[in-house]
């Protein structure tokens, strides 16, 4: 995950949820009812979910990333 983050030129930190528990806790509804992967969540500066997607969209993902810490 590391390399790829680097890769994109992250400079944020990416948490991933191995064992499913942060995922357990929003006890949301899948968003897409074929399950497909990758699926992309963003989650806002104050906890709440602010961008979910099933295809890569790097422009608007680094959009709401900014929009979520501009100050």
């Amino acid at each position: 995950m590391r390399i790829y983050a680097e890769g994109l030129g992250v400079s944020y930190p990416i948490l991933i949820d191995t064992t499913g528990s942060v995922h357990g806790q929003y006890q949301q509804v899948t968003p897409f009812p074929t399950g497909a992967y990758p699926q992309d969540w963003i989650v806002g500066t104050d906890g709440r979910i602010v961008y979910v997607n099933n295809t890569f969209a790097l422009e608007e993902m680094i959009a709401v990333v900014e929009a979520e810490l501009a100050p």
